[in-house]
């Protein structure tokens, strides 16, 4: 007892090692990808639209300066002491410069609601990049197990290949002592040629693999970094917290208030205005004489309160709303079909790890079955009781075994996995 025990804490240490390797390669690569990184640009760019959009509630101040010149402007002649005077009641040249300002006083919270808008959006861009993070983390592990997968493949083909050369070594002796022909070692010197391809076809898998997960890590030398059997988590999840899930939430939000925004469409805006600067002309000339600057220019100022009530907008707003309850529609649709689609693979990926989980067991029997047949064998092809060929098809069908049970394990992890995916689970945060 005490021996399982040990063995079952040390392959629970080895499993959880191995988890926190994935989940460090997981992390490196969704803190590399560009393509993430280009979607979380649109985070900064809904910060500052939410920046833009509040500074409509803030005064606006400019400074204004202008000359105009009038031809012609208004005159009256008066016959004065039978002397003629022409009054002259703006000038040719005007000249006017101030300071102007303007601030929204009340919109009946429609610029709350754009701003609102903008977070909603903002958010939604979130659960977008969640997405693709998601997507991503998954296919990043997805990967490793087949790294994982074919390095037991190769350890498999490689043992296999040590028993054919032992094979071969004693044929070899055996026609130097003239009990056996050259006929006899051909074929096991073809068996491992065949052999080393297999191994080199395998490795080369491995090699591209690992190529592929340094180019999306932007990390160098993980073929040391994979060594260990991996075992998918086996936390549970949500459905409902399904990073598909939640971006449909997220964009139904934004239809909801783009509503409310467009149901605001027809209420009014108070706003008001001031000016202060200095400008010309408060004297009439008087046969063309200009006044003294200081009589001429004079302070000015204007303040102002203007409300704006919307009356008829071609039915915009309605329309807009219309639009948005469709697209609200559309959503409510999508949600429901993910959910049903969900549910269903879950059922479905719980049905298929239990089956798999039957064949490693029965195969588990086979592969002792394979040896014990294997030990037989050699036994038997040194006493002379077997050919070659008979010793050769049972080593092909303990290979085989072994290479099913590897691919048995493989489906299992990969089962695990899509479980993870479908309930939502970001196991590289567990």
């Amino acid at each position: 007892m005490r021996k399982i025990a040990l063995l079952t804490l040390l392959a629970l240490t080895a499993q959880a090692q191995t988890n926190r390797e994935l989940n460090t390669l997981v992390q490196q690569v969704l803190t590399y990808s560009p393509s993430i990184k280009a979607q979380k640009t649109q985070l900064q760019a809904g910060e500052i639209k939410t920046q833009i959009q509040g500074s409509y509630a803030k005064p606006i101040v400019a400074y204004e300066a202008g000359i105009t010149r009038i031809d012609p402007v208004s005159k009256v002649t008066f016959a004065t002491g039978g002397v003629p005077s022409v009054l002259q009641f703006q000038p040719n040249m005007n000249y006017n410069t101030n300071f102007v300002a303007s601030q929204t006083l009340y919109d009946w919270g429609k610029n709350k609601s754009t701003i609102d808008k903008i977070l909603l959006e903002t958010r939604l861009s979130q659960t977008q990049i969640d997405q693709t993070a998601f997507g991503l983390a998954f296919q990043i592990a997805t990967v490793y197990h087949q790294i994982l997968f074919l390095q037991n493949v190769v350890t498999i083909q490689k043992a296999e290949l040590g028993r054919i050369n032992s094979h071969k070594a004693i044929v070899e002796n055996q026609i130097k002592l003239g009990e056996a022909l050259e006929l006899d070692v051909m074929g096991l010197r073809i068996r491992v040629q065949n052999q080393e391809t297999k191994i080199t076809e395998t490795e080369t898998q491995i090699d591209k693999l690992i190529d592929f997960l340094q180019t999306q890590s932007g990390q160098k030398g993980l073929k040391d970094q994979i060594k260990a059997i991996l075992l998918a988590n086996t936390a549970k999840g949500a459905i409902d917290q399904h990073p598909t899930i939640l971006s449909l939430e997220a964009e139904k939000s934004v239809f909801e208030q783009e509503i409310a925004i467009q149901s605001k469409a027809s209420t009014p805006t108070l706003a008001g205005s001031a000016s202060l600067g200095v400008r010309n002309g408060y004297l009439p000339r008087i046969n063309g004489e200009v006044p003294a600057f200081e009589d001429d220019f004079k302070l000015n100022s204007l303040v102002g309160i203007k409300l704006t009530v919307p009356i008829y907008s071609g039915k915009r707003a309605s329309m807009q709303q219309s639009l948005a309850k469709i697209q609200q529609e559309r959503i409510t649709f999508q949600k429901e079909d993910t959910q049903t689609k969900l549910a269903y693979e879950l059922r479905q990926g719980q049905a298929n790890l239990s089956l798999i989980q039957d064949k490693l067991a029965t195969q588990k029997k086979v592969i002792d079955q394979a040896k014990y047949a294997y030990q037989l064998g050699e036994a038997r092809y040194k006493e002379g009781t077997i050919k070659q060929l008979e010793l050769d098809q049972i080593q092909n069908l303990l290979e085989e075994a072994q290479l099913q049970e590897e691919n048995f394990k493989f489906q299992f992890n990969l089962q695990q996995l899509d479980l993870l995916k479908t309930q939502g689970v970001k196991f590289w945060e567990l």
